[in-house]
């Protein structure tokens, strides 16, 4: 997959442009699969299923993008816990 000019999608609740991937589990039986997608940074909204890709796609290209990142990351949802 090639990621050169290329950007995430917009938040559907918010329309913010702070969107990732999260894949917690690429096992489709295990139910941390229906927690895979995209979730807002901003809002803290998600998971999303966006476009027409399908979750082992996603799964995969999420791991490239998030190749910087510690692995499971999650989003705090409550950030006053931080």
């Amino acid at each position: 997959m090639n990621l050169n000019d290329w950007t995430p999608p917009c938040c559907p609740q918010c329309k913010a442009d702070e969107m990732r991937h999260i894949c917690f589990s690429h096992v489709p039986s295990w139910a941390a699969f229906k927690k895979n997608g995209w979730y807002c940074d901003s809002c803290k909204a998600g998971p999303f299923q966006l476009g027409s890709v399908t979750e082992q796609d996603a799964a995969k290209f999420s791991k490239k993008l998030n190749t910087k990142r510690r692995k499971h990351e999650a989003i705090n949802r409550n950030p006053r816990s931080a």
